[in-house]
């Protein structure tokens, strides 16, 4: 009796198998074909060359800040502290600071203001496992990097000293 069950699961499983097989080697050769065909590539890629006006701010602007001859200047955000969107009744306190060119064309503290706003409205749409781990982090510094650069170009980093989640 056991016996007479074990031969149909196998040929149904061996069937499955190659069934999802062909689907996968039929979908993986028009895939392949959507690609450019063999006449366009025939020019080679080469990268395009950034200048220094160019260059995009993704990482950090400190090293290039240091090539121009405008001071920089720290200033410390008020430490903020919120609820986040999720898990509830989660709070989480931030210190942090901005880089900033010294060059007078913006009010630091006006500014300060406005980044340490928009950093508190920021928090509050976040979720926990969002921000949990090292990259979580490095996610989260980024995400208000640019916000902070989307106030002012004057904005070289966004640097956050401590962060405590509870």
């Amino acid at each position: 009796m056991k016996g007479d069950g074990l031969i149909p699961t196998v040929v149904v499983v061996v069937i499955l198998t190659l069934v999802a097989g062909g689907g996968g080697a039929f979908l993986g050769s028009m895939l392949g074909k959507s690609g450019a065909s063999p006449e366009q590539k025939t020019e080679p890629a080469t990268p395009p060359v950034e200048t220094a006006n160019e260059v995009d701010r993704g990482d950090s602007d400190l090293a290039t800040a240091e090539h121009d001859e405008t001071p920089l200047r720290l200033i410390p955000l008020k430490p903020i502290l919120t609820n986040i969107y999720a898990p509830p009744r989660t709070w989480l306190r931030i210190e942090a600071s901005l880089v900033l060119k010294d060059d007078g064309s913006v009010n630091a503290d006006v500014l300060a203001a406005e980044i340490e706003s928009d950093t508190l409205a920021f928090l509050r749409s976040v979720q926990l496992a969002q921000i949990e781990g090292t990259r979580g982090l490095l996610h989260l510094r980024e995400d208000l990097r640019e916000r902070a650069r989307l106030r002012s170009p004057a904005v070289i980093d966004y640097l956050i000293q401590t962060m405590v989640a509870e």
